[in-house]
């Protein structure tokens, strides 16, 4: 009699657990984030820094993950721009945190309750020319909620004097966010080290445009250069 309540007991926690693996496996498929976006990035590295206005989207839904709209200095290295949360708004200054794993140092972000839906925030990107990098928002250098200065960061292993530079749109969510039109406007590439020169981007730059990942023909682009498009 004990056999067979022990042999209950086992084929019970062998269902038990089967079930708990199975209820794992549909969870990660089923409900894992996926990665889109689409970028312009300028052909030759011959550029110091970016600055642009950004008019963010009237109307924006996000449930999961974030959408974002950012530039960058080089083809992944430096990445700044604003992303949108199903909290709310965050200005976010990459240097590398990706190849470093030291989020710290490389990586500083924060909510920042001043931005709403359908602002035009200007944003520029200055490669110092000793491996740091400042961002400008509206026209001065940021300082997040916690005093922290986008200034001078340091760029995990270095960068060049001249790069590339580029705009992106991106989401990170389960399918379900979207944004109306968001556009870049007035975009001006520096062009020397000092920053007195710099160039409009405009047709007569050489550049490329792409979607990235799965969600990247989700983007409904009605323009590349200035990049402008909704989601979904």
């Amino acid at each position: 009699m004990q056999s067979v309540v022990r042999s209950g007991k086992k084929t019970l926690l062998i269902f038990v657990g089967l079930l708990l693996m199975v209820m794992t496996m549909f969870s990660g498929t089923s409900f894992a984030a996926s990665q889109g976006a689409v970028k312009v990035i300028t052909n030759n590295k011959s550029y110091t820094g970016i600055t642009a206005d950004i008019k963010l989207s009237s109307n924006v839904d996000v449930n999961t993950g974030y959408v974002n709209w950012y530039l960058g200095i080089g083809a992944a290295k430096v990445e700044a721009g604003i992303s949108r949360t199903p909290i709310g708004y965050k200005v976010f200054l990459n240097t590398g945190w990706k190849e470093s794993g030291e989020q710290d140092e490389y990586w500083i972000s924060s909510y920042d309750s001043s931005i709403e839906d359908g602002d035009t925030v200007n944003l520029k990107l200055v490669n110092n020319g000793d491996d740091t990098i400042t961002m400008y928002v509206n026209g001065e250098v940021y300082v997040n909620e916690d005093g922290v200065r986008y200034e001078e960061r340091p760029i995990y292993d270095g960068l060049a004097q001249y790069e590339q530079v580029k705009m992106v749109m991106g989401v990170e969510d389960d399918g379900s966010n979207s944004f109306s039109e968001a556009s870049f406007s007035n975009v001006q590439l520096r062009a020397n080290a000092s920053g007195s020169i710099y160039k409009k981007w405009d047709s007569s730059i050489s550049s490329e445009f792409s979607r990235y990942s799965s969600y990247g023909d989700d983007f409904n682009v009605s323009s590349q250069v200035p990049l402008s498009a909704s989601l979904r």
